[in-house]
């Protein structure tokens, strides 16, 4: 009984230790869970949606972490303070470019539809209350910022 006492600490430590990659892909697998809350949603990047975000067909989908979307936070209000305009409701969408960047393709928008926090939102028209934008994590800069038009 006394050697079964011994044994079962060290077996434990065995299998803790031959199940560390399964440990591992269980955690990595959290990181890339899609993030949620009330004003902004992070989506899976699909190379379908290239047209729309602006992303070449070769980028690589890529998760964001609460660091990285502290950045995205940070350079968003830059650009909407730079471009007098208002910080609303969001859609992101990364990716790993062909040059190891990771973009954020940033969706804005003043009106919440239905389905925002599932699929992407494109609308025509309706002025400076929809707007997009890229912002590279690497450089911590923004381009591509399109601002819809009136009708």
């Amino acid at each position: 009984m006394r050697i079964y006492k011994l044994l079962l600490p060290v077996l434990g430590l065995v299998l803790i230790g031959v199940d560390a990659k399964a440990q591992q892909k269980l955690i990595v697998a959290k990181k890339t869970k899609p993030i949620s809350t009330p004003n902004f949603v992070v989506l899976p990047y699909y190379a379908s949606d290239s047209d729309i975000t602006g992303f070449e067909k070769e980028a690589k989908p890529a998760p964001l972490n609460n660091e990285e979307l502290s950045k995205v936070e940070m350079v968003l209000i830059r650009a909407a303070q730079e471009n007098k305009l208002k910080v609303y409701k969001r859609q992101y969408v990364c990716v790993i470019d062909q040059h190891g960047d990771k973009l954020v393709w940033v969706n804005c928008f003043c009106h919440a539809f239905n389905d925002w926090r599932n699929s992407i939102q494109m609308v025509m028209d309706g002025g400076d209350c929809f707007y997009s934008l890229i912002i590279n994590l690497s450089t911590g800069k923004y381009t591509g910022l399109i601002v819809n038009g009136e009708a």
